[in-house]
């Protein structure tokens, strides 16, 4: 091979390389999971050479598992935090990743074909919960006046941080949580078993479900804006 083919190779090696990391940059697809869900899938095909970018906030501690499958094997990912924080690189060579995520932000996933042809993927993303944590004193508890089935309460969450509030209820009763507040917010719901209701990761600020067991619920409250976020929450839950 002659000195001149090598060199042009090389180049249009590094402009398919440059081509597929913009097309990543420029089409940034955020993962939202569905309401009560703790995955997301994503599908599609990459050019010879491409890279598909997803972008999805999670928090600290968190543990997440990002896998992306194709026919051909040919597909590999690199994930890292908008600080700059890398959790996997390209020289990984790999197409799965499992951990616990060092802080709260919003991390970029990139799917990238490695073997010069074309590639159909399958990506999956799962953020669990954090495990519930019994009843402490910064939990408070939530509790009707006698002859009610309602309750507000008012807090001022900072950024990142969370409040967060518990209630006991019974199998089958309907429970719907509203919120207002000045700047969004969001909520999660547990049960004290594990069963987790809703996912902070739907982005939702409303509840509304009946009720699985008769046990302790747990309700947090995330603040999305980068100040103190002031809410009024009212929880009802209705008589079977």
């Amino acid at each position: 091979m002659s000195r001149r083919i090598a060199v042009l190779i090389l180049a249009l090696t590094v402009l398919i390389s440059q081509f597929g990391w913009a097309n990543a940059q420029g089409n940034v697809r955020r993962i939202s999971f569905p309401p009560g869900a703790d995955s997301a899938t994503r599908t599609g095909t990459l050019t010879m050479g491409g890279a598909d970018r997803y972008v999805l906030k999670a928090n600290a501690g968190q543990n997440m598992t990002v896998s992306a499958a194709s026919a051909n094997n040919n597909v590999i990912l690199v994930i890292f935090g908008k600080d700059g924080t890398v959790l996997i690189s390209d020289h990984a060579d790999a197409s799965s990743w499992s951990g616990q995520l060092p802080s709260t932000q919003d991390y970029y996933i990139d799917v990238r074909a490695i073997d010069g042809t074309s590639a159909n993927y399958t990506l999956t993303v799962t953020i669990p919960p954090n495990p519930p944590t019994p009843p402490h004193p910064t939990i408070k508890r939530i509790r009707f006046a006698p002859g009610t089935i309602s309750a507000t309460v008012n807090g001022t969450v900072a950024p990142g941080a969370s409040n967060e509030y518990v209630l006991s209820a019974n199998a089958g009763q309907p429970m719907y949580i509203t919120t207002d507040s000045d700047t969004p917010v969001t909520i999660s719901v547990w049960g004290a078993d594990g069963t987790v209701l809703q996912s902070p990761m739907g982005g939702i600020s409303t509840f509304s479900g009946d009720l699985p067991s008769t046990q302790d619920y747990f309700i947090q409250v995330d603040a999305q804006g980068s100040g103190a976020t002031t809410f009024q929450m009212t929880v009802t839950v209705e008589p079977n």
